[in-house]
This record gives structure tokens, sequence and C-alpha cells, in this order.
């Protein structure tokens, strides 16, 4: 469901009372976690954002995401009654919100192509019996692990009760998916890394709730036994590897070897190198002339632009903890020297002659790079497919609502010509069809070719798409650039009006965080006449925003309005 691009229409921290309701939602939702384990998914210190988000398809879903990291998700259907969904990142941290279904590491790349769970792909704990699948009704939520980790990787709804699947003979769906590891969800923000659960673990943390009756029962049913030798089989046929079945206790001695690699590792030792890497990292390719640098500014802005595309650096999985602590222990390898003024620590030297620095080989090519221009916002013009046009493209497999970029259109457009046999040389012949949809008069019988595909255009929705670190976002009609402006508070004071961040994927919060360096307050507020909120901050700050938005948010210049009431430069 969140495979494809999503829109986000609206997204609106939650107030204190609206916090409680969701915490009474998640009770209500989850019997099996207490009041101490709501806190610990939805803490008081953390903020809570409401997001209301469009999918590809068009269903409408409410995210509620802690800290930006997605926790919960309510689909907006016409039901009476709508089941609040866990995250995989919620049920990393508690794994027994709901049933579970285990398979192969081999299925997931399947379930991450949008293909549901089948149930050859299914591991029973022994010989298949009537409540080999628990006691479920259809549609009941429930998440997807693997065999050698019981971190969830997906979340779907049962696609039949439990007994319609003994019943079916172990063929035919099991799951439909519904969010799965490495979807738009999970794009979101910056979430964190699959943890490793040791299957036994879990076991014993499940048996815990012994008064919840349900969860009981269907515990029972997936925690126990090796996989059976039957269900492995069924999954290899059902991805077409003929096997013999005497190599099935291969297959599964096979499977155990990384389990106990996976357990040999030390996070917390391996947080660490990963915490030095990125620091020798940012020091090797940091400027001279950025120093002193505030501690703080260096690691947000340096350390982890260091960190490779596909790990999360997280100082508190570290054993240090800190990073005044982290620095301590570099500042005593002689790499940085470090001073505290009025209480706060900068980087006032980096000895680049450092054998760690001279040493260090950086395994990754031009990631910095990469990652700085993948943050910086792309503006594609583009077109949705209307009624109008979608006798012509849906002849090359375009439906309504499409979003098509013009040389889509024009490739389309071109060839229907060349299929009818409408072009003669430049000029293009109107038939019937496309006079009806150019709208032409009865008496232009010919155009140009350009002015047939402008006008063919034309009867499409002009859209706009805005591609932010992977993330897009796509905007109707008129991309509306950002606008700054001055204007006039009590006792004649100035303030600086930011206005349309959203619309660049700008989160308002993060922006006027970054507006209070400069020693200013900022605060998000409406606007009379404004349909976005925006961020206001105390005096004419129009070229350090301008500045701000050109430098680190990578904005085209042209999509952005009002330097002019910058202050003038006193002669």
């Amino acid at each position: 469901m969140f495979l494809k691009p999503i829109k986000v229409k609206s997204n609106n921290q939650l107030k204190g009372t609206e916090r409680k309701k969701l915490c009474e939602d998640v009770l209500s939702a989850f019997p099996s976690l207490t009041d101490s384990q709501v806190q610990n998914l939805l803490p008081k210190k953390e903020a809570i954002s409401f997001m209301k988000v469009v999918t590809h398809s068009g269903e409408i879903c409410k995210l509620y995401c802690v800290a930006k990291i997605p926790m919960f998700f309510q689909l907006d259907q016409s039901q009476s009654t709508v089941p609040l969904f866990p995250t995989i990142f919620s049920l990393w941290q508690y794994p027994n919100l709901l049933y579970t279904f285990k398979t192969h590491n081999a299925v997931i790349p399947k379930l991450a192509s949008g293909a549901g769970l089948m149930l050859p792909g299914v591991i029973l704990d022994g010989p298949p019996t009537f409540y080999s699948y628990g006691k479920l009704l259809k549609n009941t939520p429930v998440a997807v692990i693997t065999e050698d980790n019981m971190a969830a990787v997906a979340v779907g709804v049962t696609s039949h009760s439990s007994e319609d699947m003994y019943m079916s003979g172990g063929r035919g769906k099991c799951v439909d998916i519904i969010h799965v590891i490495g979807d738009m969800l999970c794009q979101l923000g910056k979430p964190p890394a699959k943890p490793q659960i040791d299957p036994s673990f879990d076991n014993e943390k499940v048996d815990e709730p012994a008064d919840q009756e349900p969860n009981g029962e269907l515990t029972q049913v997936t925690d126990d036994k090796p996989e059976s030798v039957d269900n492995a089989e069924q999954l290899i046929n059902s991805i077409n590897i003929e096997d013999n079945k005497n190599n099935s206790n291969e297959i599964e001695q096979e499977n155990e070897e990384p389990i106990e690699l996976i357990e040999d590792v030390d996070p917390i030792k391996e947080m660490d190198q990963l915490l030095e890497y990125c620091f020798l990292k940012a020091c090797k390719r940091f400027k001279k002339t950025e120093l002193p640098i505030l501690s703080s500014s260096f690691f947000k802005n340096h350390l982890i632009a260091a960190c490779p595309p596909d790990q999360v650096v997280d100082i508190k999985k570290s054993s240090y903890k800190k990073l005044s602590v982290f620095l301590a222990a570099m500042k005593a390898k002689g790499v940085i020297d470090t001073t505290i003024l009025k209480g706060v620590e900068s980087i006032t030297y980096v000895k680049t002659e450092h054998p760690l620095l001279k040493e260090l080989v950086i395994n990754e090519s031009s990631d910095g790079e990469l990652n700085k221009s993948s943050n910086a916002p792309v503006v594609a013009e583009c077109f949705k497919v209307t009624a109008n046009v979608l006798p012509v493209v849906s002849k090359f497999g375009y439906e309504k609502g499409d979003i098509m970029k013009r040389p889509e259109i024009r490739k389309c457009f071109t060839e229907y010509v060349k299929k009818e046999n409408l072009q003669d040389g430049k000029i293009l012949n109107i038939n019937p069809q496309l006079a009806d949809i150019l709208r032409t008069k009865e008496n232009v019988l010919t155009l140009t070719m350009e002015d047939g595909i402008n006008k063919f255009i034309g009867r499409m929705t002009h859209t706009h798409e805005i591609t932010v670190a992977g993330t897009k976002l796509l905007h109707t009609g008129k991309l509306e650039p950002i606008d700054i402006t001055v204007a006039s508070r009590c006792n004649n004071k100035k303030v600086t009006l930011v206005n349309n961040l959203e619309m660049f994927g700008i989160k308002l919060d993060e922006f006027s965080k970054e507006c209070q360096g400069i020693g200013a307050s900022a605060t998000i507020t409406d606007i009379p006449g404004k349909k976005t909120p925006s961020v206001l901050v105390q005096g004419n700050q129009v070229l350090y925003v301008y500045k701000l938005l050109t430098d680190k948010y990578r904005i085209n210049k042209n999509y952005i309005r009002g330097l002019e009431f910058a202050p003038k430069k006193r002669k």
C-alpha cells in the first residue's frame, strides 16, 4: 500500500488532550500493553505528530509519528471500527503486539515488491493441524517475521480465516501486506536500524501476560519448535526451485548458520566502530576555515552526514552515550582539540596529520556529495491523466489519475499520430477523436504537430512533482514559491514571515530551530490569507533566511520570492 510515493496532506503536532486520546486508543487496541509500555512507545518528552497522507491509489491514511518515526497508522475506510495498526518500528520494541506468521528470508524481496504472503511460504512449527494458523478471523491485523529474527518485516491483514487456511491444504494467500520494510513509511524521517531479536528471548517476553487468553493461545502456536521440513519444501516449490526432499535438513542447517554469526556481534561495539569511522571521515573532509565549530553543529552537519547510507549513527546506543564523552576520548587520542566557552563546547583544532586520519580508508565513493545533492528538492513539471485524454494514453498502458511527464506525453501522442497515419511532415491532420479531445473548431482541419501536442497537454491537469531525499510530493496547479515578507508588529518591531516551506518538503519545526541559531526567536504561526502555516522570525532576517534556504536546504533561487525586503546596506 505504501510502496509507491505518498502525498502528505497535513502534518500537525498533537496537543495534550490528543496525546492522551491516542494513548487510550493504543491501550484499547493492544490490551497486552501496560501503561508504562505505552509511555515507552509514546514518550511524553518526544513530539508526536499527526499526519494525513494520500497513497498512490488515492486512499487516505492517518499516521502517528514519534520523534519523526512512524509508530502507528490507521486506514480511513468507511467502516464503523477502523483498526489501529502498529508499524514495524513499534513491533521492533514490542514484538508480541500482533499475531505473527514466520517466513523465510528469501520471501522478503517478494513482499517488498508488492506480493502478498502465500501459505506455502509460511513456516509452521510441526505438521499442519486445525490451529496451525491460529484462531483468526478474516482481515485480522498480523505481522510477518523471519525464521532467524523476531523483528517484524511486514504488517498486513489475514486474507482468510485460520480455518479456511487449514482447509485450503497449504495453498493460496495468507496475508495481504499493507506495510513492509523499505516502503515509503520507512523513508519518513530517520528510522532506526532493524534490530536482531532472538526468538527464544521473545518467547519469554510473550509468556509474561499470561492473563491475556487470546495472546497466550496465539503465541504458543508459532513460538516453539524448529521449522517443518514439509513447509520448507512447499516454499521451494512455490518459487520454482526443484529439489529433493532429503536435502531439506541441509537447508535448515544453512539457515541456522548465519543466526549464530549474528548473535556473536556486539551491537555496542559495532556502534562504537561506526561512530569513530564517521567521526574520522568527517574530520578528513572538514575544512579548517570552518573552525572553531560548535560540537553539536559538527555532529549534526558533518558526522551524521558522513554515515554510510545503509546505516544509522545513534550515539545513545554506543558505549559513550553522550557526545561530550566521545569527543573527550577523541581529544585524548590527539585527533582534535576542544574548548568550552560559556558552558558550550566547541572544536578548535583538527590534527590532519594524525595516523588515524592518514590510515583511514573510506569505503563509500563520494557518498557525502550524493547525500547532499539528494536532499536538494528537485522540481519537475508533470501532468495528470484526465478523462479527456484517456482515449489516447490508455492505448499505452496509462490510466486516469496517472502522473506523466512532458516527454512521456509527447511520445504517446506521436506514436498515436503515426498509428493513425495523421502526420504529414510538420502538419497534423485532425481526426474526429482528436477534434473532440483538442476541442478545435469545425473549420480547423489541421494543426502543426507542436500546437497539437501543446493543446493535448493543455487538456490534462497541471501538477508539480517535488522530490526530497527520495520522497515524492505532488502538488496540483501552479507551484507557489517560498514567500519571504517583512511585517511590523507592536512598537513598530519588524518580523520576517516565511511561507510555503512545506510545499518543498521543509519541516516547519526544524526550520524554526535553524532560524534560532542567529539568536532571534522563531515560531510557527497562522497568517490570515495564507493556506499553510508560516514561520515567524523576530527582526528583518531576510538575508539570513535566503542564505539558509539556498545553502542548507539547496532551494533554487527561482523558487524563492521576497529578497527585495532585505535591509538596505548603509553607504
